[in-house]
């Protein structure tokens, strides 16, 4: 499949991620604020360039939900929002779940899911009254890997590494690989 299945979107412009970055940290902050005994986990994804959105990056964004929540299954959900602005997809999840072991769930979810490295699976607490993500690597988990050259992400990032080209070029045979290998294994599972 090509890169333009998975990049099919409307495109947008910085000023609309500026807008839903802020927007976001008020809902987070709104959240934290509403369910102060709860803990709150943000999805997004991680997806570059001007193009945030597709029925594809849907399919694969819901897939990562659909695991959240089977792994949260045996604990009390409290609050849940799905949104699918063209700026990126985002769910919200409220839990009982303490904040360290929700974090280490979703560390493990983004580990063994094969497309659990597009999603940012942050796990928010309040911290001088702002909302404050806890790091995976103060829990003792590695730094999230580049996509294309598997060192830091972060590090590939502030350099600006790789181009938004290549990015999306390597997500989209991610992508692919998942997908096909997902309906391999129906097909398998209807005639085994």
């Amino acid at each position: 499949m090509s890169k333009e299945a998975y990049f099919s979107g409307e495109s947008i412009q910085l000023s609309d991620m500026l807008r839903a970055r802020e927007e976001r940290a008020l809902r987070q902050l709104h959240l934290l604020k509403e369910y102060p005994e709860g803990s709150l986990l943000s999805v997004t994804m991680n997806i570059p360039g001007p193009i945030k959105t597709s029925p594809k990056l849907l399919e694969a964004f819901d897939i990562v939900i659909k695991a959240i929540q089977t792994a949260l299954a045996d604990d009390k959900i409290c609050y849940q929002l799905r949104l699918l602005p063209t700026t990126g997809y985002e769910y919200y999840l409220i839990t009982s779940l303490p904040s360290r072991d929700l974090k280490l769930k979703m560390i493990a979810l983004e580990t063994e899911l094969p497309i659990g490295r597009l999603m940012d699976l942050d796990v928010l607490v309040l911290q001088n009254d702002l909302p404050h993500s806890i790091s995976r690597t103060v829990l003792g988990g590695s730094p999230r890997q580049c996509f294309i050259c598997s060192k830091e992400a972060k590090v590939c990032g502030r350099l600006r590494k790789h181009s938004v080209e290549e990015m999306q070029t390597a997500i989209s045979k991610l992508l692919h690989s998942f997908f096909n290998k997902d309906n391999q294994s129906s097909s398998s599972d209807k005639t085994g």
